[in-house]
């Protein structure tokens, strides 16, 4: 749960947000098109000739990035489709920035987190305030000249001509010394 939870808020941070694109082909005599954005997550409306079809009519590969049509086609006929799509970064992507951030981690003798790729999960589990600093430090890792950021339990603001690894040593610190929490009098 800990990496798609990372993952959501990197694209916040990031501004990578899920938009809807639409793509227009004329059909020839190959039933399969390309889509032409790479990080496609879901194909909501295929049209042909304007008027949408089914979802049996339609078949989407999304490791391949292809849209299948199942029925007859006429050379000439205009196929449009509407899909939602991450226009920056693949999953696969953001998963390899969050490796190296929580490499970044373990460098800032904060913690040595490791991840497992047999259930997409990182152990051991973060707390939240945690999954917000690996957030943070892969947003840096992808933005690095970003000045400031705002999560609800930490802020960095940092000049633009520190090299990466100091900024993000320190956000790592800004973190250690944030004092608010929950105490208890012994």
């Amino acid at each position: 749960m800990s990496i798609s939870t990372i993952k959501s808020k990197v694209r916040q941070l990031i501004g990578d947000n899920l938009v809807t694109v639409s793509d227009v082909f004329t059909y020839g005599s190959n039933k399969t098109f390309s889509l032409t954005e790479s990080n496609a997550v879901d194909v909501t409306n295929v049209y042909k000739n304007n008027v949408e079809m089914g979802d049996s009519e339609v078949s989407f590969d999304s490791t391949n990035n292809k849209v299948t049509i199942n029925l007859s086609l006429t050379s000439g006929d205009t196929i449009e489709v509407k899909y939602t799509c991450y226009q920056n970064y693949s999953d696969t992507e953001l998963l390899a920035y969050i490796q190296a951030a929580l490499i970044h981690l373990s460098l800032n003798n904060y913690y040595d987190y490791s991840y497992d790729s047999t259930d997409d999960a990182i152990y051991p589990e973060p707390e939240v305030r945690e999954d917000n600093l690996i957030a943070i430090i892969t947003s840096l890792l992808i933005q690095p000249d970003n000045k400031s950021y705002r999560l609800p339990d930490i802020s960095v603001t940092v000049p633009d001509d520190l090299p990466i690894h100091d900024k993000i040593s320190k956000t790592i610190a800004s973190f250690k010394k944030n004092s608010s929490g929950i105490f208890e009098i012994l």
